[in-house]
């Protein structure tokens, strides 16, 4: 199912294994490497985690040391600490997931001051405070994951109800907008009808009851897009308590360690979620392509990217990876299976 949708493999990295250095390296290295940090918002998050894997992939193939760092609590105080230590002990690159886009722009250009290369993957800093941005997706890139989905669940065209979280965030709302924009715009989608938006404010109780008056609501519903993980395990939960397997189908973003029962149920089919040991992986190409000045990070360059092929570097020096990861049943075990590897 869906395989022209499948653009990789789970991760090319299964077994490369994690390195967790919390900043406690010499200057230099025995091998005379160059050193990336790979600095994350926080310890302890499975995502980051999961874009630590794909950087230590791209490591070993680089030949390059990472060092994998973060702060105990999700402050900027604590990144802005760590960057600090990081450009004393002299490293080639940080590449930073940045909790503050403007507390961290004075220890940023210090850093650059000092001839350490500055990446930003995941969420950005003020662009003057780093030479790259590596983005998961665009907006419009998320919307259209699950629409692509739908629209292939559905054979083309049905009634769809749209799952969202809270009503006043800025960001699920971008992306509801933007899927009513290509269902009612664009030729392709226009087979999907959205007869509503309901609002599951991240509980999974309200989105599940939300889900349910869907299908109340509309007995011609033929699919759920839910543009939150919360909402589309609750109303994969609901479309098997209601008997609706098969006749209802669920789509989305989640996370696959929590929807293999729902996925194997065939309450959802398929859905998307970037994928973050893509973006680690990237991110260190990047950097990589940066210290030995093969890039600049300006626009219209490329960065030649491993497994991952050719990345083009946008307006704003952001480079774009591109359209979600799909997950269906014949990769949501093994994908829910490395994630439970990463979080023990």
């Amino acid at each position: 199912m869906l395989r022209g949708i499948l653009k990789r493999t789970v991760v090319g990295g299964l077994s490369a294994g994690l390195l967790l250095n919390v900043v406690a390296v010499s200057e230099g290295s025995a091998e005379d490497k160059p050193r990336y940090a790979m600095l994350v918002r926080v310890l302890g998050n499975t995502a980051f985690e999961l874009a630590g894997i794909g950087a230590q992939e791209a490591a070993d193939e680089l030949g390059v040391e990472l060092i994998y760092t973060g702060p105990t609590e999700n402050t900027a105080e604590g990144q802005v600490a760590l960057i600090n230590s990081l450009i004393a002990q002299k490293v080639d690159a940080i590449m930073l997931s940045a909790n503050d886009a403007t507390a961290l722009t004075p220890s940023l250009k210090r850093a650059m001051k000092r001839g350490i290369d500055v990446v930003t993957w995941d969420q950005d800093a003020e662009t003057a405070a780093r030479a790259l941005h590596i983005a998961s997706a665009t907006n419009e890139l998320i919307a259209l994951g699950p629409v692509k989905i739908a629209l292939e669940l559905t054979d083309g065209g049905g009634d769809v109800g749209i799952v969202s979280g809270p009503a006043n965030s800025t960001t699920q709302n971008d992306w509801v907008n933007e899927m009513i924009r290509l269902t009612t715009d664009e030729p392709a989608y226009a087979g999907l009808n959205v007869v509503e938006v309901v609002y599951g404010d991240e509980r999974s109780d309200k989105a599940y009851n939300e889900a349910l008056g869907l299908v109340n609501k509309y007995p011609d519903l033929e699919a759920i897009v839910a543009y939150t993980s919360v909402g589309i395990a609750a109303a994969s939960q609901m479309v098997q308590d209601q008997g609706l397997t098969g006749k209802v189908k669920v789509t989305g973003l989640g996370f696959p360690n929590e929807m293999v029962e729902h996925v194997l149920s065939g309450a959802t089919p398929a859905f998307a979620i970037w994928n973050m040991s893509d973006v680690g992986y990237t991110t260190v190409y990047a950097t990589h392509a940066l210290v030995n000045e093969d890039i600049t990070g300006a626009a219209g360059e490329t960065i030649s990217a491993g497994r991952m092929g050719d990345v083009a570097i946008g307006e704003g020096n952001v480079a774009v990876m591109g359209e979600l990861f799909v997950y269906d049943e014949a990769n949501v075990e093994a994908a829910a299976a490395l994630i439970g590897a990463v979080g023990n």
